[in-house]
């Protein structure tokens, strides 16, 4: 009876060191940037550029090989939740959409304390392909709130919304629009 004890002890002990080596389970931002720059660099395109602040739009032509791809990187590199740390944070749910086709996977924060509070993955029903990023991030102190809101449509348009709210001062909302044209 105590070796059967001992082989039980030691076979959890092997599933718990199993699980070790998890980098996590939800989707990676930044695996999939990854992917997209992989397949799509060296391909060059003209973006429209547009930033509209408090109801004040303005546009300007760029292109991909001149844009700064950092900044706009290091924006939804924040958002992800890839990491194992993350895991258990966040409600699951997927749903098929019969409107437009697709195939949504919904991650949402169970805890306040995340900046992801939302990501909304939509996939193409029949081929997987993502087809749509949409994420909501908040960063809350007693004097600041800033929500983010960020939507990626693949080499068609990236956006980034960002509604700045100080507890004194001016508040600022501001809309960056990245439409490419293909």
């Amino acid at each position: 009876m105590a070796f059967v004890l001992v082989f039980s002890s030691c076979k959890e002990k092997e599933k718990v060191n199993e699980f070790d080596n998890l980098k996590g389970n939800y989707f990676s931002i930044k695996q999939f940037a990854l992917d997209e720059w992989n397949t799509f660099s060296g391909e060059s395109f003209v973006i429209v550029k547009t930033v509209t602040e408090n109801g004040k739009a303005d546009s300007s032509f760029t292109n991909s090989d001149t844009i700064n791809w950092s900044a706009i990187f290091k924006t939804f590199f924040e958002t992800d939740i890839s990491d194992r740390k993350f895991l258990g944070q966040y409600k699951f749910s997927q749903f098929d959409d019969d409107n437009d086709g697709s195939h949504d996977m919904l991650y949402e924060a169970i805890d306040d304390d995340v900046l992801t509070r939302k990501l909304l993955i939509t996939l193409d029903r029949y081929s997987r392909k993502v087809t749509g990023l949409y994420v909501v991030t908040l960063r809350k102190s007693p004097f600041h709130e800033v929500m983010q809101k960020l939507y990626y449509n693949p080499l068609k348009t990236i956006q980034i919304q960002t509604d700045d709210k100080p507890l004194v001062g001016k508040k600022k909302f501001t809309v960056v629009t990245y439409d490419f044209m293909r």
